[in-house]
């Protein structure tokens, strides 16, 4: 039952703590925006957890609504020929072929070729 009152309390403490801060600072005062600092820094995780809470309260209906929207989306996509792309001619292969390396590498392992066709035995 606590949770329908977090909210509000949070609220109220950042704005003491924020008014206390100011007000402090304005006139000079360390301990108070001390205070205030400290105040306000007990509201946040006040704030995030009523944020939380609310973010997880999603009802039936709204669920629902959710999936179906999802699913309409799903066949807009489809019936638009988004989900069924075209491959490229030679996928994985750059137009241009020639490979171009600095002429300061030493390569680690030699290049071996291998054959193209391999034959089971």
């Amino acid at each position: 039952m606590t949770h329908r009152f977090t909210p509000a309390f949070a609220v109220l403490l950042l704005l003491m703590g924020q008014s206390a801060g100011v007000l402090g600072l304005l006139g000079d005062n360390d301990s108070l925006w001390q205070a205030g600092l400290f105040i306000t820094l007990t509201a946040v995780p006040l704030l995030i957890v009523g944020a939380v809470h609310n973010s997880q309260q999603a009802t039936a209906d709204q669920l629902a609504d959710a999936d179906r929207a999802g699913y309409l989306r799903g066949l807009d996509h489809v019936a638009r020929g988004l989900l069924d792309a075209p491959t490229p001619p030679e996928p994985g292969h750059r137009e241009d072929r020639t490979e171009r390396t600095a002429g300061n590498v030493v390569t680690l392992r030699p290049n071996l070729v291998r054959p193209t066709e391999r034959k089971a035995q």
